[in-house]
Order: structure tokens, then sequence, then C-alpha cells
């Protein structure tokens, strides 16, 4: 069992969303040109998501026995790795803009719980 999430400011985490939402577009032109700034971008979008993954804290997940990122969509470490590991690959953009969507949704779902 997860311990219990606070509610959260969704105010707080909108310009990582904000900022992805206005570079995506062109990282998939880019993979689709096979530019290499591509790369540069999905870099920059990588550590964007680390740092909105941080700033959301942590929680204890009793069922892994270990801690894990509050925001973190489900299987959120194994894909982020794979975005990592697989950056030049036209699926690693794929699958950060999933993640990005995926943690856009889990925000708006926590942020819920304040009102």
């Amino acid at each position: 069992m997860i311990s219990e999430m606070k509610p959260i400011d969704k105010e707080l985490f909108s310009p990582y969303f904000e900022k992805w939402e206005a570079i995506r577009e062109t990282i998939e032109l880019f993979y689709t040109q096979k530019d290499r700034q591509a790369l540069e971008m999905m870099g920059e979008a990588i550590l964007a998501f680390d740092e909105l993954l941080e700033r959301g804290g942590k929680m204890l997940d009793e069922r892994k026995g270990k801690w894990v990122y509050t925001l973190e969509p489900l299987n959120g470490e194994e894909r982020l790795a794979f975005v990592k590991a697989k950056i030049s690959s036209h699926y690693a953009f794929v699958q950060l803009d999933a993640l990005y969507t995926e943690t856009k949704k889990k925000v708006a779902r926590l942020s819920i719980m304040k009102n």
C-alpha cells in the first residue's frame, strides 16, 4: 500500500507542462528530419521531467518497500530509463510525450484532493 498522498498545487507544475507543449512539435519535426538538435532538446526535456518529479516529492510504496516519486506515472522509472537509453530513437520521444501527458493528468487528479 502506498502511504497517503497530500494534495498538491497544480500551478507549481504548469511551467513544466507548458514548456513541453511549446517544444514537443519541434522535437518531433527534428526527429523526422534526423536532425541532431532533437537529441539536445530531448536532453533538456528529460532534465525538466526529472526536476518535475523531484519537485512533486516522494512517498513510501510499502508494496515495493521503497520511496517513489509522488507524480511518477505507472512504470515511470522503467519508461524513463528507456527514454534515456534510447534517446536517439523516435520511440523515446513518443514515450517521453506519454510520460508528460500521464504526469499532467496525475497532477490534475492530485490537485483536486485539496478542494
